[in-house]
């Protein structure tokens, strides 16, 4: 039986001296160990690629990266977002379009909850230390890729909760969250200070977390069940 090929879109890696196209292990280890395979999609500044690599994968998986420019949801930036990068959010909105267009599953982590939500016509929190008042530590320590570091409460009846279960500890990196949801869009999951870390779409195929699965299934295999689920929707 052919075997589901998951498109994961790579980021550009950026330094004084070098530029690779980069995505972490985890991501592509997740496919493999659902029964997927990883098909990996460089972004360029042409978003008509996109409708190529599209006829070539199944499902699409969008992954963590940096912050969204706000212009896309009609904002000016914060002082806080100062990396961005247009070319990826161009590039990761086409084939999310195209996806849904062609009804391929897709699966979002990190900023790839945040890249879906305004894709469909959401808003995000710049940044959650000063624009949210009593919130928790969103971002610990890049170190600590695998280890657990808040709680997050599901909604039982969702299919998330129902493959996590009711509360679930999970990593944190972000400095940005979901405001406004899209519409369409359900929030199944959230943490002690309301910023949501679980959404979903079923009209739409889609799953999307705020932390890294692709990290805390090093040592929790019940977070490989997300990628699984990415993967046996395939068509």
């Amino acid at each position: 039986m052919k075997k589901p090929r998951i498109g994961l879109i790579c980021f550009v890696f950026q330094s004084i001296s070098v530029r690779n196209y980069m995505i972490q292990k985890g991501y592509v280890k997740g496919i493999i160990d659902a029964g997927g395979i990883p098909v990996l999609i460089p972004v360029t500044e042409d978003p008509s690629r996109c409708a190529e690599y599209m006829d070539m994968i199944d499902g699409l998986l969008v992954p963590g990266g940096e912050d969204i420019a706000p212009e896309y949801y009609g904002e000016d930036p914060v002082p806080q977002v100062n990396y961005i990068n247009r070319d990826k959010d161009r590039y990761d909105f086409e084939l999310i379009r195209l996806a849904r267009e062609q009804k391929k599953p897709i699966f979002g982590i990190c900023r790839g909850f945040q890249v879906l939500n305004v894709a469909f016509g959401g808003s995000l929190y710049q940044d959650i230390p000063s624009q949210v008042p009593g919130s928790i530590c969103h971002s610990q320590s890049q170190d600590l890729r695998n280890v657990p570091t808040h709680k997050v409460t599901m909604d039982e009846n969702s299919v998330l909760g129902k493959i996590l279960g009711k509360e679930i500890y999970t990593n944190s990196f972000h400095h940005q969250a979901v405001k406004d949801i899209a519409r369409g869009f359900t929030v199944t999951g959230t943490a002690a200070d309301g910023i949501a870390e679980a959404m979903e779409c079923m009209d739409k195929k889609i799953l999307c977390v705020q932390f890294h699965p692709e990290n805390m299934a090093q040592r929790f295999g019940d977070f490989v069940n997300l990628f699984r689920w990415l993967v046996d929707n395939c068509q």
